[in-house]
């Protein structure tokens, strides 16, 4: 999944369980590997190092923080709530900086294998699931928080 919709995951976790911040918390962390296990976009030829990858990833965190920063805007009682789980929802990803930039070489852990082995359908036709995500959830969470 996108970083975006990992992040209007834990964005609707958040508003969900605000009483319960610790496992909102929790709970948005563990939603990752949920929603990874789902078809979702990638392409296995793009190299990592391409401008076409670069070009994927700066949209995809420009409208990750812009989505979640206005899912917050709505939500400000517990907006720092909304950006932490939004956050912590699509930080297992950041796994892979470490694995492709850092230490390329570096034999996978456990929670790498684990990761891994879950995105059991990854390809570009995967963003037609992502797009659906999308609209159907950004839109939504606008809507309730502007009833409150």
């Amino acid at each position: 999944m996108t970083a975006t919709n990992h992040g209007l995951m834990g964005a609707v976790i958040a508003i969900t369980l605000q009483k319960y911040p610790p496992l909102a918390i929790t709970v948005s962390l563990l939603s990752h590997f949920l929603l990874d296990a789902f078809p979702h976009f990638g392409d296995g030829k793009m190299s990592l190092h391409s401008r076409r990858f670069y070009g994927i990833l700066f949209t995809d965190m420009t409208l990750a923080v812009v989505s979640t920063l206005a899912v917050a805007w709505f939500w400000f009682e517990i907006a720092l709530l909304v950006v932490g789980c939004a956050f912590l929802a699509a930080s297992p990803d950041l796994m892979w900086l470490y694995y492709e930039y850092l230490k390329p070489k570096l034999k996978l852990g456990r929670l790498a294998r684990f990761h891994s082995r879950i995105q059991w359908s990854q390809s570009p036709p995967g963003l037609m699931v992502e797009f659906i995500w999308f609209i159907v959830l950004f839109p939504t969470l606008i809507y309730i928080g502007a009833q409150f």
